[in-house]
């Protein structure tokens, strides 16, 4: 499981040191990075994961329900005397595997402070991103705010981080606590079920043909009458 993590991305070589500036926007379906060592002149070796059970990060929520509206702070934090220099943070569906091709990236991420930045993964519904560093300066603690789609139940989310401390020493797969849906009522709309299965071929044609219905109502009701709306309740 943890050679099928590493090797299925490149896209984060090098987070820290070879992306001072934040890890790149290609990021969010692959956050697992690659980090090489140059064994001789014709091959090159990799340096692997640190194993989850030696992790000094951790990530914490202000707390463990969301709800319409809602805005959670979310800290990444090292233990007392350790640190970390580059991150980068989504909210998926919890308890969900970090290499799974139809992995969901949800909600809109905040920053706090000038030390991290906002990565949007993808613009088809809603902002769906995540959040990264702005610098590859020692870091022992960053917080940034974390607000759901309006009015979308995604069911239980998690928090899941990349940290790096140095080229060779990062962990991968770094979970907050599950996050739980409240005050929700009813089934969701049409775009939040697209919101939460967003690779559904079945979803992604519905909405299409619902946008479709909506211009054609639109275009026959220059005058008077009340046009379709594509709801995001749920």
């Amino acid at each position: 499981m943890l050679f099928g993590i590493v090797l299925f991305s490149f896209s984060l070589l090098d987070i820290s040191f070879g992306f001072p500036g934040g890890a790149p926007h290609n990021s969010c379906p692959d956050p697992a990075p690659i980090h090489q060592r140059r064994i001789n002149s014709t091959h090159v070796g990799i340096f692997f994961p640190q194993s989850m059970a030696t992790s000094p990060y951790q990530i914490t929520t202000s707390a463990s329900r969301y709800f319409n509206g809602s805005m959670i702070r979310v800290t990444l934090r090292a233990d007392p005397g350790d640190y970390f220099r580059g991150f980068f943070i989504q909210a998926t569906r919890a308890n969900y595997a970090l290499d799974r091709g139809d992995r969901p990236a949800y909600g809109t991420f905040r920053p706090a402070d000038t030390n991290s930045q906002p990565r949007r993964c993808r613009s088809a519904v809603g902002k769906v991103g995540g959040i990264t560093h702005t610098g590859n300066n020692n870091k022992t603690e960053i917080s940034f705010d974390w607000e759901p789609p309006r009015g979308c139940n995604l069911g239980d989310i998690q928090f899941v981080a990349t940290v790096v401390r140095a080229y060779s020493e990062y962990w991968v797969d770094v979970r907050s606590d599950v996050i739980a849906p409240s005050g929700f009522v009813g089934d969701r709309g049409l775009l939040c079920q697209l919101y939460v299965n967003p690779y559904s071929k079945i979803l992604q044609r519905r909405v299409l043909s619902a946008l479709r219905n909506i211009q054609t109502m639109q275009q026959s009701r220059r005058t008077g009458g009340t046009a379709g709306t594509l709801s995001t309740q749920g």
